[in-house]
């Protein structure tokens, strides 16, 4: 094991208005071998931002970052009923001083996701 910063952001498109999804719950789980190791629950911002900073934290082989976000509360305080209550995106880390960038479309009955790194 060895140390490392691996940072992860998150950017939200609300596909219905087609601007940034501000004030979605989100959170990022980080496993090792199928174990928690860390966790952190936020919000994104008013551009439709989330970052996960991890910090100089131990790293080693399999570890990887399910990143859940809430889109039913997201929906829901718009007054409208989704048909996902989440979407779970499960990011692989191949290079752990990579910065991982996830975007995220979300509608009330679709989603589409992209990264790069």
């Amino acid at each position: 094991m060895g140390w490392r910063t691996l940072n992860i952001s998150l950017s939200i498109i609300d596909g219905i208005s087609g601007r940034p999804a501000d004030d979605v719950r989100v959170t990022v789980v980080g496993r090792l071998a199928g174990e928690q190791i860390h966790r952190l629950d936020g919000h994104t911002d008013r551009q439709g931002n989330f970052m996960y900073p991890s910090g100089p934290e131990r790293s080693g082989n399999g570890e990887d970052y399910m990143v859940e976000v809430d889109v039913d509360a997201y929906f829901a305080s718009q007054g409208i009923v989704p048909g996902y209550k989440q979407v779970t995106i499960v990011v692989r880390v191949v290079n752990s001083l990579t910065n991982y960038r996830i975007g995220l479309l979300i509608t009330p009955f679709a989603h589409t996701t992209w990264s790069t790194r």
